[in-house]
């Protein structure tokens, strides 16, 4: 069947591009938050937005500090673990509906979803 080919694949996609928070120049993944929204990769030195993955060339300082998903109280580029958290699910819940839309078929949709309802519920995602 045409959709048990097609499923994983675009799981795999999810994980890689809606789940995993990486480096938006070198795709290297990054894990730790150490309460500065301006960060910068280990590998290439890419300054960026924690709460929209842009690319700010070396630093991200006067983007996070206008940046439309900043959520931080005065719209402050450091943030405590609870902030980075809830600007992870918003984020990652953006890329989910983007990433979702590219699907064309409705049903795959639908079978993709269900697939990833465990990863998505272990980030904070409820579908």
């Amino acid at each position: 069947d045409k959709m048990d080919a097609v499923v994983p694949v675009h799981m795999k996609k999810l994980i890689e591009d809606v789940l995993t928070d990486k480096c938006p120049r070198c795709k290297r993944a990054f894990f730790d938050f150490d309460g500065c929204f301006a960060l910068t990769c280990g590998g290439c030195g890419c300054g960026f937005c924690a709460y929209c993955l842009a690319d700010c060339g070396s630093d991200a300082h006067r983007h996070v500090k206008n940046c439309p998903h900043n959520i931080a109280p005065g719209r402050d580029v450091f943030g405590n673990k609870g902030v980075w958290l809830q600007s992870q699910a918003l984020r990652r819940r953006r890329k989910l509906e983007a990433f979702i839309r590219g699907i064309e078929e409705r049903a795959v949709r639908g079978r993709v979803l269900d697939a990833a309802r465990k990863e998505l519920e272990d980030v904070g995602i409820d579908v």
